[in-house]
C-alpha cells in the first residue's frame, strides 16, 4: 500500500512545480466566471443577518480574489444530503463542483461525469496546498485516483490520529511498584495487579484491569482495536490486510484474532474485565473510570478530554498517562489507520473552467490554514457575544485540513518545553493556545487543562502517536474504498453475528472453536463476495 501511495503522489504531483511556474494558483478571472456547487448544512451552520450560502465572506472572497462568482444551487440538512445527491446523480442534474462520498465518486466516474484532474491539479496547485497533500503521503490522492488518473479533489482530513494508544493509571503503577509495559506480558501482569491488589486503596476487591464496553471495537474508547493490534491482528470492521499472495483479506477472520479472543476469555474468567461489560455502553463504562475502578483502557488521543479529564476532576491524584501499544512477541505492534478522506470533490466535465476548483481550494488553504502567511481568522469563524462561534469555514465550496495538524501542535508544544522554541510571539496560534493551557495546568491555575497537557504536551497522547509515525510503525488499511454492494446489503447482519460471537467467547458462554464457525459463516453469508468486490475495486485502481 505504501509503495502504491508514493507512486500515486509522484504521478499526480510530479509536474506541480513546473505547472505552478506557468499558471497562477490564485490567478483572477476577467471577465468573471460562475462556479456552482451544492451544500450539506450541519446543525452548527449559522449566518450573519442578511447572509446565506450565496452571500457571505467566502463568496465575496472568491469574487474579490479570484474573479469567481460562487453559486450554491441547493443546500439541505446533512441528514438529507446523501439522498438528495443520489437523486441529482440519477437525473444528471449536477453542479460544477460535486461533493461526493466514496461510493458516489465511483458512480460519477463510471458515468463519465468526472473530469480527469491529473494535469489540471498538478498545474494549478499552490505550494502550500501541495505541502498539505505531501504531508498526507498521498493517501487521499490515492483514494481519488482511478486507473492512474486523479478523478476528483479529495477533501483532505488526514489519518494521523487514529492509531490506538494505551491509557494507564500511572499512580496505580507507582503504588504497586510496577513499571510501564514493554510487552503484552507486562501489560497482563499490570491488569492482574490492578484487579487483585487493591490499587484504589479502599480495602475492597472492586477494580478491573481492562476497561471494555459492549460494542468491543471501533469506538476509540474502551475498545479492543489496540489490544488486537498487539497480537498483530486487525479486527475492526474496516480492517483489510494482504495475505501471502498479495490478495486482500478481511482482518477479522484471521487466526491472530482467534488468539486474542482466547486471551480475552482468560482475562474475563480471571475477573479482570467487568462481568457486566456486555450491557454497558461507553458512558456507563466511563462511570467506572471516573469512580476509580478501572486502570487500563485502549483508546485514542482524544480520551484525555473525555472521559479522563472527568476522572482527574473527581480525583486529582488520578494520573492517567498514554503509552504506546505493546506486542505479544518480538515483532513490534503496528496500529492501523485508514483513509484520509470521506468526501471527494468531483469536477463536472461540463464545467468550462475546471482549474477554478483548484484555485478555490488554494484560496481556502491560504485564508483558513493557520500556517499561511495570509491566514485570516475571520474566514474561519466569527466569535459571538456571550460565547460560541459561527463556523464560517462551512460556507466554503471546498474545505481542506492540515493532515497532521494535531501532530504539528504536539511537536510545537514539545519544542517549547524542551527549550527549542521559547518565543510565543512566533508561534502559530494552534501551538500558542496549547502551550498556554499546559502552563496553566502545570502552574496549578487550572486543573481543567490537564487534558490539554496530556494530549499535546511532551508526554501526551499525540507524542505517542508521533512516535509511531517516526518509527514507521503505522499500517494503513489496504482497502480505502466505499462500501461495496454486498457490504451495503449484508454488513449489518455480518457485524451483528461478529459481535454476538466475540462477546460470547469472551464471556465463556461459547468455546473458542466458535470463532472457526464464525469464519465459515461469514464467508458463506456474503463475506466471500465482499472479498471479491474489495479486490475488484483495488484492481480497478
Amino acid at each position: 500500500m505504501k509503495r502504491i501511495i508514493v507512486a500515486l503522489t509522484i504521478a499526480v504531483l510530479a509536474c506541480a512545480a513546473l505547472g505552478a511556474q506557468a499558471k497562477d494558483p490564485l490567478g483572477k478571472y476577467s471577465p468573471t466566471i460562475t462556479i456552482t456547487t451544492v451544500k450539506s448544512q450541519g446543525d452548527s451552520v449559522k449566518f450573519d443577518e442578511g447572509e446565506d450560502y450565496n452571500n457571505n465572506i467566502w463568496t465575496r472572497g472568491y469574487l474579490s480574489y479570484l474573479g469567481i462568482k460562487g453559486q450554491v444551487l441547493w443546500a439541505v440538512p446533512t441528514s438529507q444530503f446523501q439522498q438528495k445527491m443520489n437523486i441529482s446523480i440519477a437525473a444528471n442534474d449536477l453542479p460544477d463542483i460535486i461533493p461526493a462520498d466514496l461510493r458516489q465518486f465511483k458512480q460519477l466516474v463510471d458515468m463519465g461525469v468526472a473530469t480527469d484532474m491529473t494535469q489540471i491539479f498538478a498545474g494549478y496547485v499552490s505550494p502550500l496546498t501541495k505541502q498539505m497533500f505531501d504531508l498526507d503521503q498521498g493517501v487521499a490522492l490515492g483514494q481519488a485516483t482511478i486507473k492512474g488518473k486523479l478523478m476528483g479533489i479529495p477533501q483532505l482530513a488526514g489519518n494521523g490520529d487514529t492509531p490506538a494508544v494505551i491509557w494507564i493509571r500511572a499512580d496505580w503503577l507507582k503504588k504497586l511498584g510496577l513499571q510501564p509495559p514493554k510487552t503484552m506480558a507486562d501489560l497482563f501482569a499490570i491488569m492482574d495487579a490492578f484487579t487483585n491488589k487493591d490499587p484504589n486503596g479502599d480495602g475492597q476487591k472492586n477494580t478491573y484491569g481492562l476497561a471494555l464496553e459492549k460494542n468491543l471495537l471501533g469506538g476509540g474508547l474502551h475498545d479492543l482495536d489496540g489490544f488486537f493490534n498487539g497480537y498483530h491482528a486487525y479486527a475492526n470492521d474496516a480492517d483489510w490486510v494482504k495475505d501471502d499472495s498479495g490478495k486482500l483479506v478481511y482482518g477479522t477472520i484471521q487466526p491472530q484474532v482467534r488468539q486474542g479472543l482466547a486471551k480475552l476469555a482468560e482475562l474475563y474468567k480471571n475477573g479482570e474485565i467487568d462481568p457486566e461489560f456486555a450491557v454497558k455502553d461507553a458512558s456507563k463504562v466511563t462511570e467506572f473510570t471516573t469512580s476509580g475502578r478501572l486502570g487500563v483502557e485502549f483508546g485514542q488521543h482524544w480520551n484525555s478530554f473525555w472521559p479522563l479529564q472527568d476522572s482527574k476532576n473527581k480525583d486529582p491524584n488520578a494520573d492517567w498517562k498514554p503509552y504506546p501499544l505493546v506486542s505479544i512477541d518480538s515483532k513490534p505492534a503496528m496500529p492501523i489507520t485508514y483513509g484520509s478522506t470521506g468526501t471527494i470533490y468531483v469536477i463536472n466535465r461540463r464545467c468550462k473552467n475546471p482549474e477554478a476548483a483548484v484555485k478555490m481550494l488554494n484560496l481556502y488553504i491560504d485564508k483558513d490554514l493557520a500556517l499561511s502567511s495570509d491566514f485570516d481568522d475571520s474566514y474561519h469563524k466569527k466569535d459571538l457575544v456571550g460565547g460560541g462561534q459561527i463556523p464560517r469555514y462551512e460556507y466554503a465550496f471546498e474545505q481542506c485540513w492540515h493532515p497532521r495538524q494535531n501532530l504539528f501542535i504536539h511537536q510545537g508544544v514539545a519544542d517549547y518545553f524542551s527549550g527549542k522554541m521559547t518565543d510565543k510571539s512566533k508561534m502559530v496560534f494552534w501551538v500558542k493556545d496549547n502551550v498556554q493551557q499546559a502552563e496553566d495546568y502545570l502552574s496549578g491555575k487550572n486543573n481543567g487543562y490537564w487534558s490539554t497537557y496530556m494530549w499535546s504536551g511532551p508526554i501526551g497522547a499525540e507524542g505517542v502517536v508521533d512516535s509511531y509515525w517516526k518509527a514507521n510503525l503505522v499500517t494503513v488499511s489496504e482497502y480505502l474504498g466505499p462500501s461495496t454492494e454486498t457490504m451495503v446489503a449484508k454488513n449489518a447482519t455480518l457485524n451483528k453475528m461478529k459481535l454476538e460471537t466475540f462477546t460470547k467467547i469472551i464471556m465463556g458462554a461459547s468455546p473458542i472453536t466458535d470463532f472457526d464457525k464464525f469464519v465459515d459463516d461469514w464467508k458463506k453469508l456474503g463475506g466471500d463476495q465482499i472479498t471479491k468486490e474489495v479486490n475488484d475495486w483495488v484492481a480497478s485502481k
